[in-house]
């Protein structure tokens, strides 16, 4: 029999072995208190000599309270990553880390299908090829990690409108295009895809052309206004109405454009109200809108907005200038008292 042990082993200058998909998907998720007790019970899980730690000796290491240690216990045994066995001895339990790559491999063997907001599913999920690239595909468009909470609403989209992986990207390609980051305008665009019935990557690039020529249109109202920045849903609504609801053309929108750049505050809601009194008039045509801005009364009796109303209709006082010459010679001699 041989015995065999390290000689001069010093624990400070030894290594403690953290598993990648530990930093990847587990560790951005959870409280930061969490995470330095699960380190700190994996570096002594490997130490040959001080393997055996109260929850109070591990609190004051960490600086943080007994209550949060064994809450931080309970949160990674739910994550099924380290494994609780009450011990016979009182206020003694044996923590026991387990192999998460082992883990991974056995998943696929898992009767219990994960929850939606578990990691077991980004794991399950990375091991589906496609969406492994889909993901690699996306980390390097945003040049970073991806938060749980961006992978759980990309894999809805996969899993609840029943979009392909590459429709996915694309959704991503479409909004980085427009310097578009924030998550909750790209569920709004996966939503409005689902709703338009686009299930395809086909459909998603005719969806996109289309939308191609929407969005030139909508860029010379913007640049039109001196707008420099994305315009909101409800804009992107109102100037779809202009164009595709009314179906005005664009130098009508464009002449609305001119009457609104000459108000104090330029903006879509103002040029919206415009657009849509001509629309009630029944205005189809530029000839008829050129029409209506000749009137002798076009626009000064009616204004759509307080920044941009006009002083036209304003009826100003009238003097008799030799009536008024007499009186100002008659008050210099004496001859009036006011």
């Amino acid at each position: 029999m041989n015995y065999f042990r390290l000689k001069h082993y010093n624990e400070d200058l030894g290594n403690t072995l953290v598993e990648n998909v530990f930093i990847n998907h587990y560790m951005p998720g959870a409280p930061g208190d969490y995470v330095k007790i699960y380190l700190l019970g994996l570096k002594s899980s490997c130490s040959q000599s001080s393997n055996c730690l109260s929850n109070e000796t591990i609190a004051k290491t960490v600086g943080t309270s007994i209550e949060t240690v064994e809450k931080a216990w309970a949160y990674w045994a739910e994550q099924r990553i380290i494994r609780i066995t009450p011990s016979f001895e009182e206020n003694i339990n044996s923590i026991e880390y387990l192999s998460i790559r082992e883990l991974m491999l056995n998943i696929k063997g898992d009767d219990k299908k994960p929850g939606r907001h578990s990691v077991d599913r980004i794991i399950l999920a990375r091991q589906n090829n496609e969406i492994k690239k889909m993901f690699d595909y996306i980390h390097k468009t945003y040049g970073r990690e991806l938060s749980q909470n961006e992978i759980y609403t990309f894999l809805d989209w996969i899993e609840d409108y029943g979009f392909p992986t590459q429709v996915v990207i694309m959704i991503i390609d479409y909004c980085y295009s427009r310097n578009i980051k924030d998550l909750p305008y790209l569920k709004q665009v996966a939503r409005n895809w689902f709703d338009s019935g686009i299930d395809s990557e086909e459909k998603a690039l005719e969806h996109s052309n289309r939308y191609k020529e929407r969005w030139q249109n909508y860029s010379k109202v913007l640049s039109f206004l001196r707008i420099k920045r994305q315009p909101t849903m409800g804009e992107e609504k109102i100037m779809h109405k202009w164009f595709y609801d009314y179906s005005f053309s664009e130098d009508i929108i464009l002449k609305a454009c001119e009457l609104t750049v000459n108000t104090i505050k330029p903006s879509i809601s103002y040029m919206d109200k415009i657009l849509t009194d001509w629309y009630e008039k029944g205005f189809k045509t530029m000839a008829e809108v050129e029409a209506y801005q000749s009137k002798p009364s076009k626009r000064t009796s009616k204004t759509y907005d307080k920044p941009g109303k006009t002083f036209d209709n304003f009826t100003g006082r009238t003097y008799d200038a030799e009536a008024l010459k007499q009186k100002l010679l008659k008050k210099s001699r004496g001859d009036l008292n006011g």
